[in-house]
């Protein structure tokens, strides 16, 4: 996990255009809140569950960043899931979920899942709209299927913090306010 952080900001910085010693707290946020803009970012909050033991027991947290297509040929009914663009919306999405889960926290940890290569139905506050999702787990360094400590529910406030410093609304898409 720390060398995984030691390269992925300036990965990020470089793929948005910034290079490794040019990156600041302003400079990939900006860029951030580009991508936030043109993709129409919000996210939602899940319980993350685990069966182990036969019970079924609350064990940390999944935040999808939920975001659209901004091309124009996938907006007008392009339904094909998995297309070459739908890809570069995920990557750039999930420079987002890189950037905010960059800071060190302990007894804690994140994992971003992988593209699934699938767009997703959003709920009727979203608009029914076809969505490229990130999803990224919030579960508990040690133990993991031990119940949600209060490291990982401060983790997820966190997360929420940052998404929203960036434009990021919880529920449905909307300008910021």
């Amino acid at each position: 996990m720390f060398q995984q952080q030691r390269h992925v900001q300036p990965a990020i910085a470089n793929e948005l255009g910034a290079g490794p010693s040019s990156i600041d707290e302003s400079t990939v946020p900006e860029a951030l809140q580009d991508v936030v803009l043109r993709h129409q970012v919000s996210y939602e909050v899940w319980q993350e569950w685990s069966r182990c033991g036969g019970r079924a027991r609350q064990i940390g947290y999944c935040v999808s960043i939920c975001g659209v297509n901004d091309r124009v040929d996938c907006v007008r009914g392009h339904h094909v899931p998995g297309c070459p663009h739908c890809g570069l919306t995920y990557d750039e999405i999930r420079k987002i979920a890189e950037w905010i889960t960059l800071k060190e926290q302990p007894d804690c940890r994140f994992q971003i899942e992988p593209f699934d290569r699938a767009w997703h139905i959003a709920p009727t506050q979203r608009g029914l709209r076809n969505e490229i999702i990130v999803n990224i787990q919030i579960l508990r360094s040690h133990n993991v299927d031990g119940p949600v400590s209060e490291s990982q529910e401060r983790c997820l406030n966190e997360v929420r913090v940052e998404l929203n410093k960036l434009g990021v609304r919880e529920g449905a898409w909307q300008t910021a306010r």
